[in-house]
């Protein structure tokens, strides 16, 4: 499975990222965890998510988010990943899942312009 990958902490220019949203009221998420927290870890040099992670219910929606994640390389935007989730989610949680892609995807960018300052 493509989450399965193996990082380790101290692999060079692999960094963790993290995006969270207020989910809808009455769903059996809001009520375990109140936010959607989607977690990624990106190769830098390359722009890729490598593994992601997805804070649901169920392992259905869990594996199902991550495998629409990884692999994504982030220098592409955000609109194809949107799309992708437009066309195939229909959870519940898609507005805040999208919402802490969004999150992630500015953190990103901050990252980059960091890095070439």
């Amino acid at each position: 499975m493509k989450g399965d990958v193996k990082i380790t902490p101290h692999k060079e220019g692999v960094v963790l990222i993290s995006g969270y949203a207020k989910l809808p009221a009455n769903i059996t998420s809001e009520e375990i965890y109140h936010t959607a927290v989607v977690v990624v870890l990106v190769d830098m040099q390359m722009g890729t998510i490598v593994k992601a992670e997805y804070s649901a219910v169920t392992n259905v929606a869990k594996d199902f988010v991550s495998n629409l994640l990884v692999g994504y390389n982030l220098n592409d935007g955000m609109d194809t990943l949107i799309d992708r989730f437009n066309r195939t989610y229909f959870g519940q949680a898609k507005k805040a899942i999208i919402t802490s892609l969004k999150m992630i995807y500015s953190k990103y960018e901050d990252l980059l312009n960091n890095d070439r300052t």
